[in-house]
């Protein structure tokens, strides 16, 4: 019963918390092989990831956390396997290159591969409950196994920005009418709320993708498949834009932001939102995005520093009545003003400003606020 899998985890090995779930293996012919492995909680980053597998030979204990039987994207399960057709005294140089033991672990992976998906399948909801847990193993073991990536491909699940879990298909199934092949992410819920906001008020999904680890399994699954991961901030989806008849260009103004960014190849393109609150965006290329947080995370110094913005391309909203206002100013100080207030803002909403760059911004809104008091 599930209270005696319970019972015995914790007699095992001393803890109090239960077990997300487990794994009872009895392999006949030719492994010949029994076992029982669980899915420990884990409540934070913080706390030990490292798992502890007891090996036995009938039921007389040989070791403690044998790595080699475990594959290491495995390594913090935990749990008990009984193998009577392993020698005694048995030696680490035996179990690196005994084929038994290969087969023993490549059977392991598959069984949890079957765990895996028959929880998706079958307890959905209890599946979403532990996938915050086991998520940074599943996607380390697509990643280090094509076996088990090909075995748990479906299963796969991607947190949104509104804390729902859909699996890949899922996604791109839904995404079929307004952005086939592609699924958009965000990297930071708080500092691109603006851009969110705007997709999700389409009814375009956001998934989250944080950290290093899940740069990387991004980067696999476009390889894997025929999808491609875009980041909210690096391309305008077709579904914000409105009636092109509400476009208008204004090369002089196109100019002065070109000169207020400091960027020397950026970008000015005129296009009409549907959000007519939102004045301007910045998009900066996936490709350059991709390489600037990879530098980013893997930087040895570990400092915090802005990366160039590199292809970078300033989208004017033409149904923004503080566009036109800006445009329509005939004094070129007032309008450059404007301009350099209109792309801080936009950068602001792309990532953190500079030290400098804050100063300059914070001296704008004091000389705005000033003018606006004075008249």
């Amino acid at each position: 019963t599930q209270e005696e899998y319970d019972e015995f985890y914790k007699k095992l090995f001393n803890d109090y918390r239960k077990p997300l779930f487990q794994i009872h293996i009895n392999a006949e012919y030719p492994l010949n092989f029994k076992g029982i492995l669980y899915f420990p909680p884990i409540r934070s980053e913080y706390d030990n990831l490292e798992g502890q597998v007891k090996l036995y030979y009938n039921q007389v204990f040989v070791a403690d956390n044998i790595k080699e039987v475990i594959p290491d994207f495995l390594l913090m399960l935990k749990g008990a396997l009984d193998c009577p057709d392993l020698p005694l005294n048995v030696s680490r140089s035996y179990l690196q290159n005994s084929g038994y033991v290969s087969k023993i672990s490549a059977h392991i992976v598959k069984k949890v591969a079957d765990k895996i998906n028959a929880l998706y399948n079958t307890e959905r909801e209890k599946f979403n409950e532990y996938w915050k847990d086991i998520r940074v193993f599943v996607e380390y073991g697509c990643l280090r196994d094509r076996k088990f990536y090909d075995r748990v491909k479906d299963s796969l699940l991607l947190r949104l920005t509104s804390g729902e879990l859909v699996s890949v298909n899922e996604y791109l199934e839904s995404a079929k009418e307004k952005h086939e092949g592609k699924i958009y992410y965000a990297t930071d819920k708080i500092a691109q709320a603006q851009y969110i906001s705007m997709f999700e008020s389409e009814g375009i999904k956001v998934a989250l993708v944080e950290g290093p680890l899940d740069f990387q399994f991004v980067s696999m699954l476009e390889g894997e498949n025929n999808v491609k991961f875009l980041r909210i901030d690096s391309d305008l989806a077709d579904a914000l834009k409105g009636e092109e008849s509400d476009s208008f260009s204004d090369d002089s103004l196109a100019e002065i932001f070109k000169t207020v960014s400091g960027v020397e190849n950026l970008k000015v393109e005129y296009s009409a939102l549907k959000d007519e609150s939102v004045p301007a965006i910045l998009n900066i290329s996936e490709e350059t995005r991709r390489m600037n947080d990879m530098m980013r995370y893997y930087m040895q110094n570990g400092e915090d520093m802005q990366m160039p913005l590199g292809e970078a391309t300033l989208i004017l909203n033409t149904r923004s009545s503080l566009i036109r206002t800006v445009s329509s100013v005939a004094d070129t100080e007032k309008k450059t003003n404007g301009a350099k207030q209109i792309w801080s803002l936009a950068l602001l909403a792309q990532r953190t400003l500079t030290a400098e760059e804050l100063k300059a911004f914070l001296m704008q809104c004091y000389t705005t606020l000033e003018d606006s008091l004075k008249k």
